[in-house]
């Protein structure tokens, strides 16, 4: 008897084994808590799993996702048609003042075991949500301060996990909220930051600082599920008589752009711009991706229209965006 050919998902389980989950909802998996299934979903716990699901994935030419902590991102509707791959390689070593770390840690808790050795640098990012991997991609920074600037190397591969290499912090280009892999993809494996000395307790009143001012100015996101700030600050060259700058930069915030507008408490079902600024979209109940995009859009429109400049989303987009319809226009 002829055996008939094995199916994708065969394919698929045969080198990831049973991880491997098929539709899963990628909003269990994000801080927005939106969005549709993935066909496939796997969370490799160690380096040499997320190479082979890369590769998986290449021999069978499909799409890929590489998904770290879910901040910072909204998923279609849709979902995502291809396979998801979770790093969760979050294993962290310290040699003196240096740390190794795996991508898929948790940003916070590396603070945490950083003070915990009184070693300083990164407590500034207190509270920003997601992984280490996801901080390094779109280089996370508040307050003047960015990772980029503490790390030493980063080892990645490439997209169809053929390729294992480390590379000096100069080659991923570290700049405000951006960095080469957003032009150049590769797959964060691991990374090598380097802190230095601290007092442990001068160490945890700045996370406090850090934690308190996000606890009043931001919505708590297991409470108020959010991605975070949606648009990026202005550009260093675009100024504005009497504006504010955000703290450590000369950059004039969205959020100041947007509160001139009135954005404040605008809603598109249950996608609401939060309360308390202006530049973040919470859920407050079960907003859909669409319903995002629409607000986003007149948030946009409504700074467009007053000050004449195109506000550049900082919230990455996954799957297929919709169509947008009228609301899109509303004012």
């Amino acid at each position: 008897m002829i055996r008939p050919v094995a199916t994708l998902e065969e394919h698929l389980r045969r080198a990831l084994g049973d991880g491997l989950l098929t539709q899963e909802p990628l909003r269990h998996h994000t801080t927005f808590r939106i969005g549709g299934p993935a066909d496939y979903y796997f969370a490799a716990h160690v380096p040499d799993h997320l190479v082979a699901a890369l590769r998986a994935a290449s021999e069978l030419g499909i799409p890929v996702f590489l998904l770290g902590g879910g901040s910072n991102l909204l998923v279609s509707d849709e979902g995502f048609r291809g396979l998801v791959v979770r790093n969760a390689c979050d294993e962290v070593e310290f040699d003196g003042t240096a740390a190794h770390i795996g991508c898929g840690a948790d940003f916070l808790d590396l603070i945490y075991q950083c003070r915990d050795r009184e070693l300083s640098g990164l407590e500034f990012a207190a509270g920003i949500p997601g992984s280490v991997g996801g901080a390094l991609y779109g280089n996370a920074g508040c307050y003047g301060e960015d990772i980029g600037s503490y790390t030493i190397e980063c080892t990645i591969t490439s997209l169809d996990g053929s390729k294992v290499e480390t590379k000096p912090a100069s080659w991923f280009q570290f700049a405000y909220r951006d960095s080469r892999l957003k032009r150049d993809p590769r797959v964060l494996i691991s990374c090598l930051l380097q802190l230095r000395k601290g007092n442990r307790a001068e160490i945890q009143k700045v996370i406090d600082e850090k934690l308190e001012i996000r606890r009043v100015k931001h919505p708590q996101w297991r409470v108020e599920p959010t991605a975070g700030s949606y648009f990026k600050n202005l550009p260093p060259d675009w100024q504005m008589p009497g504006a504010k700058h955000s703290p450590g930069t000369r950059r004039v915030p969205a959020g100041q752009l947007l509160d001139e507008v009135g954005c404040r408490g605008l809603r598109v079902g249950d996608a609401m711009v939060f309360a308390k600024h202006a530049n973040i979209i919470v859920n407050a109940g079960h907003a859909s991706a669409r319903e995002v995009l629409e607000l986003a859009a007149i948030m946009k429109a409504r700074v467009r229209e007053r000050f004449g400049v195109e506000l550049e989303e900082e919230v990455m987009f996954l799957g297929e965006k919709p169509r947008l319809g009228g609301l899109a226009g509303r004012r």
